[in-house]
């Protein structure tokens, strides 16, 4: 099930993500990447795909910085996979960040 966080332009997302197996969290999943993350007008963040930090047994983050200005509002999505223990196999899921203007109205425009 996907995530969805919402943000302003210029702050700091942290993305969390837990592996579960039989009910607990688990290490035994590889470890979760960030694949990619596409910005509102479907552009791609260069520097992907990156691993995410463990934090403790089945926990993890991943923390990166929205771009700031007007162009910075709209729907991010961030694409994360990782493996099963019990068959190998990928497991995808996504985390969708909302930027938002922080107050009312936000252009690009100067007066």
């Amino acid at each position: 099930m996907p995530e969805i966080l919402s943000q302003s332009p210029g702050q700091q997302v942290t993305i969390v993500l837990q592996t579960t197996f039989g009910g607990s969290r688990s290490d035994g999943y590889g470890t979760p990447v960030v694949n990619r993350i596409i910005f509102p007008n479907l552009a791609m963040a260069s520097g992907y795909p990156q691993p995410m930090t463990r934090v403790d047994t089945g926990l993890y983050r991943f923390v990166f910085t929205l771009p700031t200005g007007a162009t910075a509002v709209g729907s991010y999505i961030v694409d994360v996979t990782y493996t099963s223990p019990a068959t190998g196999n990928p497991i995808q899921t996504f985390f969708q960040v909302v930027v938002t203007a922080p107050f009312g109205s936000y252009s690009i425009s100067t007066f």
